[in-house]
C-alpha cells in the first residue's frame, strides 16, 4: 500500500492560483485515501479558503502570515509518513507522488526533491525569469546545489520537496526570524544528521514564475537580503559570486565616476560592453528557447536580476540592524 502523504500549502490571498494547484493536485496519479492536503492561510482577505475547502483540502489559520510559521502549522498537524511542500502557484506531473516512494526504500534518504518546470503557457517574460533559475546554480555554486548531493534545484526548496516525516520533525519548527531561506537551513540540518538529500529528475513540479518586472523586481531584491541573512544564520552560504554581484552597483558607480573624471572616453566604451553583454543574454535565450518574445525579455531580466540583487545585498549589510519583517506569502 502507498504511504500516506500529506501535502502542505503556505498561501495568502491567492484566490487565483490555489484553485488550479489543488485541481492538478486532484489529478494526481496516487491514491486519494493516501493524500492529505493541507492550506495553511495567512489570514487571507479574498476567497482563497472558501476555494480550497471547495476542494476538499484541509485548511488551517496561520496566524504568523508568514512562509515559515505557515510551514510550522502544518507540520505540528501533518498526519502523513511523508510530507510534502509546494506553493500555490504550482501545478504537477501527474506521476509526482507516485514516483516518490520508491526513494524512501533507503532509510538514509530523509528526503527528495526534483525538477521546478516552468509551465508551458508561462508568459514570455516568466520563460526568461526561468532561464535565470536555471542556469544561476552553474555560476552561484551555492552550498545547496554541489554537484556531488543535489537536493533540489536552486530557490526551488519549498516548491518541490518531500521529506520523511519522522525525519523533518527532527528539524522543525524551523526559525521564524528568517525572512526566507529557511529550507536551505533545514536542508543542511537534515544533512548534519546523517541523512542523504537526493535530486530525483522523475519528481516534478510546474512553478510559475514572476510574470513582470515589478514582480521579478521585487523577488530577486529579497533575495539579496535573504542570502546576507542564510550566511549570518550559517556559514556557507555566501559564495564568491554572491559577494561579486552584490557589490556590483557600487563598483560600477565608482569605475564610471573615476572614468568621467580621467577618460570619458573609455566611459563610452563600457557602455558598450555592457549593452553587449545584455544582447549577447537575447542570442543565448533565442538559441535555448527559440523564442523571439523570451529573447527580447532576457536583457531586461537580466539587468533586473543583478541590480536588484545588488541593492537587496546592500541594504541588509547597511541597514542590518533595524528590524526586518519576515517573508510575505505573496
Amino acid at each position: 500500500m502507498e504511504p500516506l502523504v500529506t501535502v502542505i500549502v503556505p498561501t495568502k490571498n491567492s484566490e487565483d492560483l490555489i484553485g488550479n494547484c489543488l485541481k492538478s493536485l486532484q489529478e494526481l496519479d496516487y491514491p486519494r485515501d493516501r493524500l492529505e492536503i493541507i492550506i495553511s492561510d495567512g489570514l487571507s482577505s479574498d476567497t482563497t479558503r472558501e476555494i480550497a475547502e471547495s476542494y476538499g483540502a484541509k485548511v488551517m489559520m496561520d496566524y504568523g502570515k508568514s512562509i515559515v510559521s505557515g510551514r510550522n502549522a502544518a507540520f505540528a498537524i501533518a498526519q502523513g509518513k511523508l510530507i510534502a511542500i509546494t506553493d500555490a502557484d504550482c501545478t504537477f506531473d501527474k506521476d509526482w507522488l507516485k514516483n516518490s516512494p520508491k526513494y524512501f526504500k533507503d532509510d538514509r534518504v530523509g528526503g527528495i526533491g526534483g525538477p521546478n518546470l516552468v509551465p508551458p503557457n508561462e508568459t514570455n517574460f516568466g520563460k526568461a525569469v526561468g532561464l535565470i533559475f536555471e542556469y544561476a546554480p552553474y555560476v552561484t555554486k551555492a552550498a545547496h546545489t554541489k554537484v556531488h548531493n543535489r537536493v533540489i534545484e536552486s530557490r526551488s526548496h519549498g516548491s518541490n520537496a518531500i521529506y520523511r516525516a519522522d525525519v523533518l520533525r527532527q528539524v522543525t519548527p524551523v526559525d521564524e526570524s528568517l525572512i526566507g531561506g529557511e529550507d536551505v537551513i533545514m536542508n543542511e540540518e537534515i544533512q548534519d544528521l546523517g541523512y542523504k538529500l537526493l535530486y530525483v529528475p522523475d519528481v516534478a513540479v510546474f512553478h510559475s514564475r514572476r510574470p513582470t518586472p515589478k514582480k521579478w523586481w521585487h523577488q530577486i531584491y529579497k533575495y539579496g537580503k535573504d542570502r546576507v541573512l542564510l550566511s549570518r544564520k550559517r556559514k556557507g552560504n555566501l559564495h564568491l559570486a554572491h559577494i561579486a554581484v552584490g557589490l556590483s552597483v557600487p563598483i560600477l558607480v565608482i569605475i564610471c565616476g573615476m572614468l568621467a573624471i580621467m577618460a570619458p572616453r573609455f566611459l563610452v566604451a563600457m557602455a558598450g560592453a555592457l549593452f553587449l553583454m545584455l544582447g549577447l543574454s537575447s542570442v543565448f535565450a533565442l538559441a535555448r528557447t527559440k523564442s523571439f518574445g523570451v529573447a527580447l525579455n532576457m536583457p531586461v531580466v537580466l539587468a533586473i536580476s543583478v541590480l536588484a540583487w545588488s541593492l537587496g545585498f546592500l541594504r541588509e549589510y547597511v541597514f542590518a540592524g533595524k528590524p526586518r519583517q519576515r517573508e510575505s506569502l505573496r
